[in-house]
């Protein structure tokens, strides 16, 4: 779940975010952020001595689409 459907997610419930609700949406994005950097330098090793790289839609969609 992406830092927007979380915080969408509370508002439905709720009606309202509140200022730490959004300080923890903007956590959960931060640490999306570090995690798609270290996937993306993890898709760059080798593998059987040839260099491969997902694409980023694949990323995305593997990771964030239900």
């Amino acid at each position: 779940m992406t830092a927007v459907e979380w915080l969408e997610s509370i508002l439905n419930k709720n009606g309202f975010v509140t200022d730490q609700e959004i300080e923890q949406a903007k956590e959960i994005e931060k640490q999306q952020i570090i995690k798609a950097y270290q996937d993306g330098r993890s898709d760059q090793q080798s593998k059987d001595g040839r260099f491969y790289n997902r694409n980023s839609k694949q990323y995305y969609n593997e990771t964030y689409k239900k």
